[in-house]
């Protein structure tokens, strides 16, 4: 009897677990259909559903049974045991309830569970939605700047106006100084705002503006909600995480290449073709470093759930609503 793993609602690895436990935890609500399940003979992890009839055909004496999915609450139950509403099935604990709903002559729109996956949201989708939450974080970025955009102006007009060397010389250091200020200010406010934009709008609506627009929400494998602090995780992932990976290795390798060359063509008699050369050497390899590291974008084209760097870190899934 192999020793069950599985993730719980906040995607965390918990187990290990005989069968009969792993059943139980079904029948009470810890483990449904989409909770992904493994043991150690397995390669990978996979939904409950996918494993739960041979489970519960030991449990039974080793008699086939077929199984459902509750389209309620996502138990995986035996078909005989479920009641039937069109498409779809309700498990036996839900019956009264919704026997009690349709009597009263609600409608309830309810679609079949057992056979249905997530459907993932592809890279080019994403990267519209990205695009979208960029455009949208523009106007209360500008904001967070519009101190230092300000005092920008301000100094430009200051030092046009004239004055003595050495109110010039005073101007010009505070002005800096007033610069420096705001500019650090207008960065931390930006920051706050990603951050706040990302994280509320996730942990509460399961989506960004962009992904809404799109029709798409951020879940855990299992496809519940993330929790607040899974959602800054997956922050921390795509944004100041992945922009070390593609940024740095870019700027290193452009500036490596340019004062290796320009370096070497010192002593040449052209040093204008030198540089030229270097820099556009420099611009080549840093696109291609680019391109190579935002690999942690693209990946997602490739991936069979569609998954970035910043999936895989924080466990999330982006899909279909």
């Amino acid at each position: 009897m192999p020793n069950w793993f599985y993730t719980d609602a906040l995607a965390t690895k918990q187990g290990p677990v005989d069968d009969a436990t792993l059943l139980e935890l079904n029948r009470t609500g810890g483990v449904t259909a989409k909770s992904l399940v493994w043991h150690e003979e397995m390669e990978d992890p996979t939904p409950f559903r996918a494993v739960a009839g041979k489970l519960i055909e030991a449990d039974n004496g080793g008699d086939p049974v077929e199984i459902g999915v509750c389209a309620h609450s996502g138990r995986v139950c035996r078909v005989e045991e479920m009641l039937p509403y069109g498409e779809a099935l309700i498990a036996p604990e839900h019956k009264e309830t919704f026997l009690q709903i349709m009597m009263e002559g609600a409608t309830v729109e309810i679609t079949d569970a057992t056979h249905r996956g997530a459907e993932y949201v592809g890279f080019w989708w994403r990267s519209l939605s990205s695009l979208l939450d960029y455009m949208i974080k523009m106007v209360p970025a500008m904001l967070c700047m519009a101190p230092y955009y300000i005092v920008t102006f301000t100094s430009g007009i200051t030092a046009g106006a004239g004055a003595g060397a050495g109110d010039d010389f005073q101007s010009l250091t505070g002005f800096t100084a007033a610069m420096m200020l705001a500019y650090g200010f207008g960065l931390l406010g930006v920051l706050a705002v990603s951050i706040v934009y990302d994280t509320w709008m996730v942990g509460k609506y399961q989506a960004t503006a962009g992904k809404m627009i799109i029709g798409a929400k951020v879940v855990n494998p299992d496809g519940l909600r993330l929790t607040y602090k899974r959602a800054f995780l997956r922050w921390l992932a795509k944004k100041p995480l992945n922009y070390l990976i593609v940024w740095i290795p870019s700027g290193v390798g452009f500036g490596l290449v340019v004062a290796v060359i320009a370096a070497a063509s010192n002593n040449s008699e052209n040093n204008a073709t030198g540089f030229i050369f270097a820099m556009i050497t420099g611009l080549f390899l840093y696109f291609a470093l680019l391109a190579l590291c935002s690999g942690v974008y693209w990946m997602a084209a490739f991936d069979p759930e569609k998954r970035a760097l910043h999936d895989r870190i924080a466990s999330t899934r982006v899909v279909k609503k």
